[in-house]
């Protein structure tokens, strides 16, 4: 998406924010695409209205951007937030995907479980698993 998308939104959640519906998929089609000023302003108009479910916390994993939003997430609804294997196989595959492991290593590493399948999807992802990978073996090593 372009700032022109990220504009718009914007605008309507500034000038009509009582008037748009606040469903779910519009929650994790927020998560999945725009970053994270986006995100701050749904969550401070209209966050008695937004559940961060493991949907929500998977597109957030698959946003280029994603690191800031899940760290958003984490930062203002930590208690939602659950460290899935499809998180962690949605973030493994992003291009950004060190980044966003690296942060759930450090912030919920006693959530993150490295399974076989985690893996695969590190070792599948063409642009960037080499350094998930090389980050999950310095971090867990045994586990991988």
């Amino acid at each position: 998406m372009n700032n022109y998308s990220e504009d718009i939104i914007e605008l309507l959640l500034n000038r009509h924010g009582d008037e748009v519906q606040i469903t779910q998929e519009a929650v994790v089609s927020i998560a999945r695409v725009f970053n994270k000023e986006i995100m701050i302003l749904l969550l401070d108009q209209r966050g008695d209205e937004v559940y961060i479910t493991q949907e929500v916390v998977i597109a957030a994993a698959e946003n280029y951007r994603g690191k800031d939003v899940i760290e958003l997430l984490l930062d203002r609804r930590g208690d939602e937030v659950q460290i899935t294997q499809e998180v962690l196989i949605a973030a493994v595959k992003n291009y950004h995907g060190k980044d966003i492991i690296e942060l759930l290593l450090d912030r919920r590493g006693d959530e993150v479980q490295i399974t076989q399948e985690v893996v695969v999807a590190a070792a599948g992802n063409v642009d960037g698993g080499k350094d998930v990978m090389e980050l999950l073996l310095d971090r867990r090593g045994n586990e991988v």
